[in-house]
């Protein structure tokens, strides 16, 4: 009983330390990305019944965009996952890349992060501004800290930023007004 009241000290320690951020650094654009990346899952978030799609976010020339791509159809008996090398590709040259999204499919997707996209998102926490985000099958959409290196640990940190299928216009208000945005449109 003791070794499980330490680990759970030790856990909860783990989820305090992501939770109890530092402030974000100047120069990062927060509520511009934010803005951005909600507009995005106000795009694809529909479009993702049966697959997923994922974007990089950049910054570049002043204005924020996405890198975009979409998976395969994804079915219940294999992972749903989506090659974010496609969207790398689109990432234009000179961009500060500044964070990353993607949908889980509403037949068939979680309301829980996979390993994988924590892994993905972690692998990029060396980034300054290195935002994660993404969309339940229920169209939540969340924003959790990249350093986490577990599932549990992801889950713990996320922040609720909406919900894209119960805000169809609320979005040009958000993080005070229009953004100047750039997209590129998905291919398989």
């Amino acid at each position: 009983m003791h070794s499980l009241a330490c680990a759970s000290v030790v856990l909860l320690l783990g989820v305090m330390s992501f939770a109890c951020r530092a402030e974000t650094p100047a120069g990062c654009f927060n509520a511009d990305v934010e803005a951005h990346v909600l507009e995005q899952f106000r795009i694809h978030g529909p479009l993702s019944r049966k697959r997923e799609y994922f974007g990089f976010v950049y910054r570049i020339d002043g204005a924020i965009g996405s890198a975009t791509t979409r998976g395969i159809v994804c079915r219940w008996t294999e992972p749903c996952e989506v090659n974010a090398r496609r969207a790398a590709e689109k990432i234009p040259a000179g961009a500060k890349v500044v964070g990353e999204w993607h949908t889980h499919p509403h037949e068939s997707g979680s309301v829980l992060l996979s390993a994988s996209d924590v892994r993905g998102a972690n692998d990029n926490r060396h980034i300054p501004c290195y935002r994660a985000f993404f969309s339940t099958s229920n169209g939540e959409i969340l924003s959790w800290n990249p350093n986490a290196e577990a599932v549990p640990l992801a889950m713990a940190t996320a922040q609720r930023l909406g919900n894209y299928r119960q805000a169809r216009d609320g979005w040009a208000n958000y993080a005070g007004g229009a953004r100047r945005a750039v997209s590129q449109t998905p291919s398989q």
